[in-house]
């Protein structure tokens, strides 16, 4: 291209750009003309104005406006009120409630956001404060005895500064035997131990956002509700429990005197050191096959006890003690699986009848059959290879009993204060293990060679 060409061709475009402006502009007059025309059919709204060199009012026409606007806006350099609402909104019976409503809501949750703090001075309970992170805990009192209910708070007041109730020192509220009630904060943390031994307590009441523990019904469980951690001691008749509980913790039952029966949903697969220990009132039991675990003493001191069936299959692991002082006790059919009969079993099941040992078990625990007033005769199996120490001591109505050479061990004290059993010791083998206080107490004692 020849440099004529080239310049013939610049001079072209820059008489073009004044054309491409108006074309520009008329397109925009064009289409704000049209937008005009659409809101024509809109319903009007009169908006008064006063323009700056004019007294004169002048009525203006705009589409009605219904969000809210509280400040001035501006429409071609004139300052406009417009209104927020529309009257007749305002004026709804319906909006009017829900406003009214919503205003009490707001003025509960500032006065429960507000009763969250106790003055210290004001609570029966004492504290012990800790000013390096602003936390309290709950110290004994005698006073405490006298609660009725017990209402922890979340924070307290003490000489002008606020402090989290985070603690409860052990075994502060131990023995307040008129406490009926107990609201829990979600600034702590309890657990079984906390509330021993309140015989007229109904209702355990957790605070909804308590991060790790919850309640229903006065029941105390863990947050998700798989774990019962404390039934109130002041429970009466059957208990039921919840299809989402897996494990009965530990001394989750103790005490419950007025519980007469409780059965085990298909979920549970555990139960704790003395959940039931002292229950009373408890009667008949049946263990189902999906319970794994047993705790120590789990049923100890159910003295009203008197039939327990253990249903098949099962491969329930038994802990010690587990029905020790359940005196209306009266047999016990021991599962296949079970070659160790642990220790303190059966002690001081004195309601306890005659009893066969299964041939399956090889070793008896101590003290497994200790007080055992009840029983006349044992018959031990020659599967057993070893008695432990006090295993049928203080068994007063025993009279005979053979041990068969198959015993190598026989612990301390293992027949003492067995003031009427007649003893013959199969010592053929001559492998017998024992000391001068096995046999103490006993009525007669024969060895075989």
């Amino acid at each position: 291209m020849s440099l004529k060409k080239i310049v013939a061709v610049i001079i072209s475009l820059l008489l073009l750009i004044p054309i491409s402006k108006n074309w520009i502009s008329l397109f925009i007059s064009t289409y704000e003309e049209y937008k005009a025309n659409e809101n024509k059919d809109e319903e009007p709204v009169t908006i008064t104005t006063v323009e700056e060199n004019d007294s004169e009012e002048k009525e203006e026409h705009f589409p009605q406006r219904t969000d809210k606007a509280t400040d001035a806006e501006t429409h071609g350099g004139v300052a406009q009120e417009i209104p927020s609402r529309n009257d007749a909104e305002t004026q709804n019976p319906i909006y009017k409630k829900e406003r009214n409503q919503n205003s009490q809501e707001n003025q509960e949750k500032h006065k429960a956001k507000k009763s969250d703090i106790v003055d210290a001075a004001d609570s029966p309970l004492k504290f012990r404060f800790s000013s390096c992170n602003r936390r309290a805990s709950v110290e004994y009192d005698p006073s405490y005895e006298n609660l009725i209910s017990l209402n922890i708070p979340h924070k307290v007041r003490y000489n002008g500064d606020v402090y989290t109730v985070y603690y409860i020192d052990y075994k502060v509220f131990y023995n307040c035997q008129n406490i009926v009630k107990i609201e829990i904060p979600s600034s702590i943390n309890v657990s079984y131990s906390s509330f021993h031994h309140f015989n007229k307590l109904t209702s355990i009441i957790v605070a909804p956002d308590h991060p790790t523990l919850s309640s229903e019904n006065g029941i105390l469980y863990n947050k998700d509700k798989s774990k019962i951690i404390r039934v109130p001691t002041g429970f009466q008749g059957e208990f039921k429990l919840l299809n989402s509980v897996k494990k009965i913790g530990q001394h989750a039952f103790q005490d419950c005197k007025g519980l007469t029966n409780i059965e085990f949903p298909s979920n549970v697969t555990e139960i704790g050191d003395y959940a039931f220990d002292d229950c009373k009132g408890l009667t008949n039991l049946v263990i189902p096959s999906n319970i794994s675990s047993i705790g120590s003493h789990a049923f100890s001191g159910c003295s009203g006890l008197t039939n327990v069936e253990i249903q098949v299959p099962t491969n329930v692991k038994f802990s010690s003690y587990v029905f020790s002082g359940c005196k209306k006790l009266k047999s016990f059919e021991i599962p296949p699986h079970i070659t160790k009969l642990p220790d303190g079993f059966f002690s001081n099941c004195s309601s306890f009848e005659n009893f066969e040992i299964p041939s399956y078990i090889t070793s008896i625990g101590k003290y497994a059959f200790s007080y055992c007033s009840g029983m006349t005769y044992v018959i031990i199996p020659k599967s057993v290879t070893a008695i432990g120490n006090g295993a049928f001591s203080s068994c007063t109505g025993l009279t005979n009993i053979i041990i068969s050479e198959n015993v190598s061990f026989l612990g301390d004290g293992a027949f003492s204060n067995c003031k009427n059993l007649n003893v013959l010791v199969d010592n053929s083998k001559k492998n017998v293990e024992y000391n001068t206080s096995t046999f103490q107490g006993c009525k007669s004692l024969r060895w075989t060679k």
